[in-house]
């Protein structure tokens, strides 16, 4: 399967390389790798109530950069809206999303709605249908 690049994984891939270059954050799923982010970020252990909150899923966010994380996934939430709104990139983010999901197995939509943070009422019946036919034909067999 070739994948081209459209504006949906353009703005995906900006997205996700926003997420990872934060300041101010970082992931543990260890007491080593806490550490080690703490020492990063030059907190200490007595203050850690003052100065960190917990962001789920092992993430941990500086106090005082929570204003900015909320605001950029606010703007990713807008940018991600705004895409939508073009048919044309519609269908490819939902291109996108059933091959992720593997549509072709499963012939089931919701998962690749889920990420769009979509309903089938929400998408147009040619637009869906459209994605569900390019999805299908993108896969090679052997």
């Amino acid at each position: 399967m070739t994948t081209t690049k459209t504006k949906y994984s353009e703005l995906k891939a900006k997205h996700s390389e926003e997420l990872n270059a934060f300041d101010g954050m970082f992931f543990a799923f260890s007491d080593s790798q806490f550490a080690e982010g703490l020492a990063r970020l030059n907190i200490e252990k007595e203050n850690l109530k003052a100065n960190i909150v917990s962001i789920g899923a092992g993430g941990y966010l500086l106090k005082s950069k929570v204003k900015d994380f909320a605001e950029m996934f606010k703007r990713h939430n807008r940018e991600m809206k705004q895409l939508k709104k073009n048919h044309k990139d519609l269908l490819d983010a939902l291109t996108y999303e059933l091959r992720n999901h593997e549509y072709c197995i499963t012939y089931d939509v919701t998962d690749a709605l889920d990420a769009l943070g979509l309903d089938v009422k929400d998408i147009p019946a040619d637009i869906l249908t459209k994605a569900k036919k390019a999805a299908l034909d993108s896969v090679e067999y052997s």
